[in-house]
């Protein structure tokens, strides 16, 4: 089978599926706007053919540029630069069989000029519109302008996937018939508790599991991933727990999701300077984004995680930090609750309840006893639902079945 990846950042969510195809042998083109060497050892010596082209161009940046006029061209500039990076294999008369397109940064909305009669397959992570992601509702007409380009491989795909039912749910109802629910899984052979683990920060700071640790990640520490929740309750924390260390694993610069701060800098620098002399800065560790490695053993070594987003596509590295058998702490936000189990994977709180977070957080950071079943009890559900060898079988099975036209048919699938 010939396949078409199109992801501005590929691999992204196709880290695991883009080899698993090459490995069985299919003919696999992948897009982006760059080209980096994260596949190399995984599709080492693979029994099909692999080729990742670089458009340039960076479109996450031009998506976020303060002219209204930019953003809304961003997704057109993007597809002009897919097609002239995919023309010249065109020319030689290869087309694909199927193509897979995260869509949201218009990656395929030229797909006709070259391939019209290829069937897509369209990522769709979350309708941004959607009043399941709360917020501020006057912001919405800007929001669905801002997803132009998914609305286009809405009416040009056979067949649509989200990661999880909360980013299925945010579509409206019409849409979801034509959604499958489809996660890209998580590698339980890297991501897999270790007592001995350790981890070496670049200050020369080392922690282990004789460490009292509570962790935080996401790809940039802000609010909508829940930085001033938990920095909210941090002076309480360390007041009463004189050992603990916390670490925030993140960018520190930027934001990627919400907007930025009302004053000058970043919202760590914004939050921290509320805070003033309330909490012992020594025992705060700020490292920026860690290696994926390092990032895995803060999992390993951590004794609570905290996961306190306000409703967003779900973290991959929630996912990662379960897999390695952290207890999760998180807040009971829309779609959490497909991942954290309250006393069982983890611990729900009410969301925006600091009095509540603060006594959950002291007790599992407390009591070893009360944490070890829930540091099985994560593992087990990531196991259960999202290994990633199941989870690539089912997405090339949906492949499959579109290339045979089966998938507009609704016997056999259920999202």
């Amino acid at each position: 089978m010939r396949v078409l990846l199109l992801h501005q950042n590929f691999p992204g969510q196709f880290l695991h599926l883009a080899p698993a195809l090459v490995r069985r042998g299919d003919d696999v083109v992948a897009v982006s706007s760059q080209v980096n060497s994260q596949l190399s050892s995984s599709a080492a010596r693979p029994a099909g053919r692999f080729r990742w082209l670089a458009c340039g161009g960076d479109v996450n940046a031009d998506l976020r540029h303060p002219d209204p006029a930019r953003r809304l061209l961003a997704p057109w500039q993007q597809a002009r630069r897919v097609v002239a990076a995919l023309t010249p294999l065109a020319a030689t008369g290869w087309r694909p069989d199927v193509v897979l397109a995260h869509c949201f940064w218009g990656d395929a909305l030229l797909l006709d000029d070259l391939f019209p009669a290829a069937p897509l397959v369209a990522m769709l992570e979350l309708d941004l519109t959607s009043p399941l992601l709360g917020g501020d509702r006057t912001a919405a007409g800007g929001r669905q302008i801002q997803q132009w380009a998914d609305a286009v491989a809405i009416r040009r795909m056979t067949v649509g996937i989200t990661a999880s039912r909360f980013q299925r749910d945010s579509h409206p109802p019409w849409l979801q018939p034509r959604l499958r629910v489809l996660h890209e899984g998580v590698d339980l052979r890297l991501y897999v508790p270790d007592p001995l683990a350790r981890l070496q920060l670049a200050d020369g700071t080392s922690f282990g599991s004789e460490t009292l640790v509570l962790s935080f990640a996401a790809r940039s520490l802000e609010p909508l991933r829940g930085l001033d929740r938990l920095l909210a309750v941090l002076p309480a924390l360390q007041q009463r727990l004189p050992q603990l260390q916390v670490v925030l694993a993140g960018a520190c610069d930027r934001g990627c999701y919400g907007g930025p701060p009302a004053a000058d800098g970043s919202w760590l620098q914004h939050l921290l300077a509320g805070l003033g002399e309330g909490i012992d800065r020594r025992r705060l560790h700020t490292p920026g984004l860690l290696p994926p490695d390092q990032l895995r053993n803060l999992f390993r070594i951590s004794r609570v995680h905290a996961y306190l987003s306000r409703p967003y596509v779900p973290s991959w590295s929630l996912l990662e930090a379960m897999a390695c058998g952290a207890p999760v702490v998180a807040c009971a936000d829309a779609g959490v609750e497909e991942l954290v189990i309250d006393g069982v994977s983890g611990r729900l709180v009410p969301a925006d309840d600091p009095a509540a977070l603060l006594q959950t957080l002291l007790t599992l950071l407390s009591a070893t006893e009360i944490a070890a079943p829930l540091r099985l009890g994560a593992r087990r559900h990531i196991a259960s639902h999202f290994d990633h060898r199941r989870c690539v079988s089912a997405q090339i099975d949906l492949l499959d079945a579109v290339t045979r036209s089966e998938a507009a048919s609704p016997q056999g699938w259920s999202p």
